[in-house]
């Protein structure tokens, strides 16, 4: 479960950024469904995840509850908007797929700590910059790969996931009906 976004997650010069949370920040264990961000509200505090499984969501105009990602054991979690701009509220709501003890810390703090020096600043564009990539390359990836490379990618990236979230929820991350899925399992068992 820890390969999923991990190859952002992992720069060097995150490592700085890591320590200080841990270091500063206040442990706390969310229970299965227990949300730690709420979309519309302005969420003041950013993450990192010590194990679990964290999942982002966003609910459209016509009530219809769309899963946009998920954050996995030893990466970042929190609104990228709200750290970015203070008083945006957050775009998605995070909620724990499973038991998932997270070490939180205000981004007032997260701020100061960026604002200490050169090096720290670099932290912060490395944040963004790793963040940006990891939007991007999913973006490329919705137009030039097909439903079934997606899949295998998701699984090959993380080989766990099925036990942590359904057929539905695979669909609705990938953008396709879990009958889709279905299919796509049949023909990979052939």
């Amino acid at each position: 479960m820890e390969d999923f976004n991990s190859q952002y997650a992992n720069h060097s010069k995150l490592e700085q950024l890591k320590q200080f949370i841990l270091e500063h920040g206040t442990y706390i264990e969310l229970k299965k469904g227990e949300q730690f961000t709420i979309q519309g509200k302005v969420n003041h505090r950013g993450a990192y995840i010590e194990h679990g499984l964290l999942r982002y969501t966003r609910v459209d105009e016509k009530g219809n509850i769309h899963i946009v990602g998920y954050t996995f054991s030893g990466e970042f979690a929190g609104s990228l908007c709200t750290l970015i701009a203070p008083n945006q509220p957050s775009l998605v709501t995070i909620e724990a797929v499973c038991d998932t003890k997270i070490c939180y810390i205000p981004y007032l703090k997260v701020e100061e700590f960026f604002a200490t020096n050169v090096e720290t600043m670099q932290v912060k564009c490395t944040l963004i910059e790793q963040s940006y990539l990891l939007m991007y390359h999913k973006l490329i990836d919705m137009y030039c790969k097909t439903t079934a490379e997606l899949y295998l990618d998701l699984l090959n990236r993380c080989p766990d996931i099925q036990e942590y979230i359904t057929l539905k929820e695979i669909a609705s991350f990938l953008q396709v009906t879990p009958e889709t899925i279905s299919r796509i399992r049949r023909g990979l068992n052939k």
